[in-house]
């Protein structure tokens, strides 16, 4: 499993009055740096989903605003590095 999911996890075991915002900083950031590999879109649906836009919120950032810096960020990274399929040839 995923570093980003197994923190989500222990986010979800506690209560969010109790839920640490160093923890769900750490959680969204690790999801943050494996979705810049290119290509790589695991991170990328998690970070787009209920559970990350849920921990941003929890830190008081806008979760469209992130995801709007997200995806330019990652077609950015699309675009610098060789499709998937040229690696094979």
């Amino acid at each position: 499993m995923e570093t980003y999911e197994t923190g989500f996890h222990a986010i979800a075991d506690q209560s969010c009055e109790t839920a640490d915002r160093g923890l769900i900083a750490g959680v969204l950031l690790d999801a943050v740096m494996q979705s810049f590999h290119p290509y790589d879109y695991r991170a990328r649906r998690w970070l787009s989903g209920i559970y990350s836009q849920t921990l941003f919120l929890l830190l008081d950032i806008n979760p469209d605003a992130a995801l709007h810096a997200l995806h330019k960020k990652w077609r950015e990274i699309d675009n610098d590095a060789p499709a998937p399929d040229q690696l094979l040839n």
